[in-house]
């Protein structure tokens, strides 16, 4: 049989910052847990309000599964003498509750063994439910827990009421200092009064008619449909804010949409910087008109329906005013000076002990931003001035203000300047990638910045031995260098990274230990692997594309992408496993090889191969150089019936000392047409 468990904890509003995360460990730790006592369960629905989260589990069986128990003793020899029980079998069978007489023999391929066998019957759900609970609960992610009264139990927030049913009955123990029960509470302000429920199952239903939405995706689709339908009934258009939605969802437990408007005259002001008042400081959906431009109206999600909504969009209108003017105000402050005249003010600021101030940092910028510039034909003048301005709106008052902004106002400002649209939009895109869904730069001059910055920033901060460790990254170095690879895997870029590596180690103000560069450039390689196998490329083809020691990520990736699509092809096996016997071949010799020595060749099949080597090494370096790495693989794999005829009729290993180094020699020459294409020896059979 089956039934519905019931387990909430009502408690003070949560921090939207942590509600989430709280119940989805909440309810993975139910999942984890009821498998590991073997109890079955239909489906869990997750309860994740600002005022309680917790799980309702349906058809949960009854009982547990019936397990069976096969336990090992002793050997038969140290278990009985002369027919007793030893000392050593009595304590196995102490240890389990059993007597001597319930053991059995078994026979092995090491022995006869003493050994016990039984099926423990299923134990009642009800009975387990509060240790399960409790041990959830313990687990449970709190980065600031707090007491409260004059007890010592720990919670992001207060605790005031514990709801734990099974069906129609409590489960009785104690959680926080407080005793399970049947009761929970409605919406703060429309249903303060104790709500009894007579059985799990009535739980949502009884929430809902007291004006709470306890499923956390139900309630956050609410609040859009509300949203939208207040849209259209004004007849302007929300922007989807995915991150804003989930936040509002997290704040309120009824969401109630409501229209207000701000004086069209704060339309003057650049639209990023309305929309980050009106999201980031008040948490409102700003609205678009049928022509995609900003409107003067925003949509705000109350958590009450007020008996008078007049006032409340009075209130929120009076606050966005404030808000929008101070704005205004920062926006046409900026306004009156040029980015160019607050460049010298980085200079004040401290990048990094050791690494000079953002000053410092501008200038080494600049210097590689002009030399990648140069060697990728764009003009270094450009670069040298997106460097230049790059980071001036950091003092800016809108971005003082509103950090966000950062880059985007520069790029406004720098066009209101007069400065071109290359520089601006390298400006803008400055940041970017900022998250592994974020984009990478679109323009050729962003991208020189944005791999310029990240260079600069990883070379300072290693060489001044700050590198990440374990699970720590205080600055950001991993998703800085995952930037840097993702930057450069652009066809426009295709760098090879190294010696802008070292360029950017020579910039730096302090002595860096040799060790850094190989330090940097391994940790650069790590990062393109953990790259490449999220995109579902196996373990063995990265390590063959990173295998040629060439640190162009562009051309890593081409080459394992082009690996796993050719590794279904019928000549990729022989091809494999024709490379790995040359690879094992020349491990043995301890001599530096010379060229080939058509004199010191007798056989047809050493005449055929050196004739292939001559004929396919062109077209493979030709395919290589167009970057069609698959066509490259399908030239090189007519070395296979060449090399299977070879070593059949030729003796590599020959006892004359001249001909066995030359046929190292042609097998050196064979290898080495074949590296472009990676180190085809990590690739597993």
């Amino acid at each position: 049989m089956t039934t519905t468990f019931l387990f909430e904890i009502g408690c003070e509003e949560l921090p939207s910052s942590s509600l989430e995360q709280l119940s989805h460990a909440l309810v993975s730790g139910f999942e984890s847990v009821l498998q590991t006592e073997n109890v079955q369960f239909a489906c869990m629905r997750a309860i994740a309000a600002p005022r309680r989260i917790g799980v309702l589990i349906q058809e949960l069986a009854d009982t547990t599964e019936p397990r069976a128990i096969a336990k090992r003793g002793p050997a038969v020899s140290q278990a009985y003498q002369d027919g007793r029980p030893t000392g050593a079998l009595i304590g196995f069978c102490k240890g389990l509750g059993i007597p001597p007489e319930a053991v059995s023999v078994e026979e092995t391929d090491k022995g006869a063994w003493v050994a016990y066998h039984s099926i423990q019957p299923g134990q009642p759900i009800a009975e387990l439910l509060p240790r399960i609970t409790h041990q959830v609960v313990s687990q449970l992610p709190m980065t600031k827990p707090m007491r409260w009264g004059s007890g010592r139990a720990l919670f992001p927030r207060p605790v005031h009421w514990i709801v734990a049913l099974l069906g129609k009955d409590v489960v009785p123990f104690e959680l926080f200092d407080l005793n399970t029960d049947r009761v929970s509470y409605g919406h703060r302000v429309h249903s303060p009064s104790a709500l009894m429920l007579h059985h799990a199952d009535e739980y949502f239903d009884t929430l809902k008619q007291h004006r709470v939405l306890p499923d956390f995706e139900e309630r956050k689709a609410f609040a859009w449909a509300k949203i939208q339908e207040v849209a259209r009934l004004h007849q302007i258009i929300v922007d989807e804010d995915i991150g804003l939605l989930r936040e509002i969802t997290c704040l309120v437990e009824w969401p109630v949409p409501m229209l207000g408007e701000f004086e069209e005259a704060f339309l003057q002001v650049p639209d990023i910087a309305l929309i980050a008042a009106m999201r980031g400081h008040q948490k409102y959906f700003h609205t678009r008109r049928a022509d995609g431009t900003l409107s003067n109206q925003f949509i705000t999600v109350a958590n009450i329906e007020s008996i008078d909504p007049a006032q409340v969009i009075s209130g929120n209108q009076r606050v966005i005013r404030a808000r929008l003017s101070d704005a205004r105000f920062f926006y046409e402050t900026d306004r009156q000076s040029s980015l160019d005249s607050r460049r010298s003010a980085l200079d004040r600021i401290a990048f990094q002990p050791g690494l000079g101030s953002l000053g410092d940092k501008t200038e080494r910028i600049r210097i590689l931003a002009k030399e990648m510039a140069s060697q990728l034909k764009v003009d270094p003048a450009q670069a040298d001035r997106a460097a230049l301005l790059s980071r001036c709106d950091l003092v800016s008052e809108m971005v003082l203000e509103f950090d966000e902004l950062q880059g985007q106002m520069g790029a406004i400002y720098a066009l209101a300047d007069g400065e071109t649209s290359d520089v601006a939009d390298a400006i803008e895109s400055l940041y970017r990638p900022s998250g592994p869904t974020d984009r990478s730069p679109q323009s050729l001059l962003g991208c020189i910045l944005g791999l310029s910055d990240r260079l600069d920033t990883l070379a300072g901060l290693f060489s001044i031995g700050q590198p990440p460790t374990g699970s720590k990254d205080p600055f950001g170095l991993r998703r800085a260098m995952l930037a840097v690879i993702r930057i450069n895997m652009e066809p426009g870029l295709a760098l090879d990274l190294a010696p802008w590596v070292k360029r950017a180690l020579d910039l730096q103000p302090v002595e860096v230990d040799s060790h850094v560069f190989d330090q940097l450039i391994q940790f650069l390689r790590d990062r393109e692997r953990g790259l490449l196998l999220e995109l579902g490329i196996p373990h063995d083809l990265i390590a063959a594309a990173q295998g040629t020691d060439d640190t162009n990520s562009h051309l890593t990736a081409q080459r394992a992408k082009a690996l796993l699509a050719f590794r279904t092809h019928a000549a990729f096996a022989p091809l494999i496993a024709s490379n790995k016997r040359i690879v094992n071949i020349l491990a043995k010799s301890d001599t530096q090889l010379g060229s080939v020595n058509e004199a010191l060749m007798t056989e047809a099949s050493e005449f055929t191969l050196v004739k292939l080597i001559q004929a396919i090494t062109p077209r493979i370096n030709d395919a290589v150089s167009r970057e069609t790495y698959e066509s490259a693989l399908e030239i090189a794999s007519s070395f296979t019936p060449a090399l299977d005829a070879f070593f059949d009729q030729v003796l590599v290993n020959d006892p004359n000392d001249d001909v066995r180094q030359n046929r190292y020699s042609i097998l050196r020459d064979v290898q080495s047409a074949l590296l472009p294409l990676g180190d085809l020896s990590q690739v597993q059979a």
